[in-house]
């Protein structure tokens, strides 16, 4: 029985290199998921300090709707939790470009 060297040693090289493929990506799609989920985070609105124009860029929220937002922030002193807008207008659609720090 002989062994062919060659073709042994190539099919290490190419386990060898799946198995570094395979790290690679794993790497890569963690780390662009996590990374994506800060980014997110980073562009939602601040509703305790965002003035009337930054609330306007948010969308479904307009002149009215932010008016009513400051309006609440100023008779409350803050909010605690994005849940504070639930009775506003479009809440369900604009809550998730929002936060609270």
């Amino acid at each position: 029985m002989s062994i062919n060297t060659e073709l042994l040693n190539l099919q290490k090289k190419t386990v060898l290199t799946l198995i570094l493929i395979i790290l690679f990506m794993k790497y890569f799609f963690e780390n662009s998921y996590s990374r994506s989920v800060t980014e997110a985070n980073d562009l939602r609105i601040n509703i305790n300090t965002a003035s009337l124009e930054d609330l306007k860029k948010i969308p479904y929220i307009g002149e009215k709707t932010g008016e009513k937002i400051i309006k609440l922030r100023e008779e409350t002193g803050h909010f605690s939790s994005i849940e504070q807008l639930k009775n506003i207008r479009n809440y369900k659609k604009f809550k998730n470009y929002i936060k609270v720090e």
